[in-house]
């Protein structure tokens, strides 16, 4: 089950093996609330095994491709970004972490259906995982992490 993190969620004993995530999930997170839209996965024990963290920022998008600079004001577009996601070790590698980011990408059309926004963005923590966050229309900003998509592509890869 996803829900949005609360207080009475345990967080410290997921560990995801990145140092900066889980460290952001268990100090950051709530202290984030107000501005960063954190949803934890809990299993049927209630323990928290899995999380992504939402935001909305505004995106530069001079020198992007049209496709991405569509809908952008004054060379500014909003986006919703995914800046945090972790999944407990020992679920890794059994297609949880796809289910994961499905549900993340759920999250970002639901909000986009509330207020438009114009590109969905991911913050990989590291070039290995750049393949894992990639779906039709994403496309990586070079000399970055960073991975871009209208929303449309993102409407699409949820209905697919």
């Amino acid at each position: 089950m996803v829900e949005k993190l609360h207080e009475e969620h345990d967080v410290s004993r997921l560990i995801c093996g990145l140092p900066s995530v889980d460290e952001w999930l268990q100090n950051q997170a709530r202290a984030n609330a107000r501005h960063v839209a954190t949803h934890v996965c809990v299993d049927g024990a209630g323990a928290v095994v899995g999380f992504f963290a939402l935001k909305t920022v505004i995106v530069a998008t001079a020198g992007y491709s049209s496709r991405i600079r569509n809908g952008s004001q004054e060379g500014q577009s909003v986006g919703i970004l995914l800046c945090q996601m972790g999944l407990d070790k020992p679920l890794q590698g059994s297609g949880h972490g796809k289910l994961l980011l499905r549900r993340a990408l759920a999250e970002a059309v639901a909000a986009h259906e509330i207020s438009p926004v114009q590109l969905f963005l991911v913050d990989a923590a590291n070039e290995d995982l750049i393949e894992f966050y990639k779906f039709p229309g994403m496309q990586l900003i070079p000399n970055t992490t960073r991975l871009i998509a209208p929303m449309g592509a993102v409407v699409k890869a949820v209905k697919a």
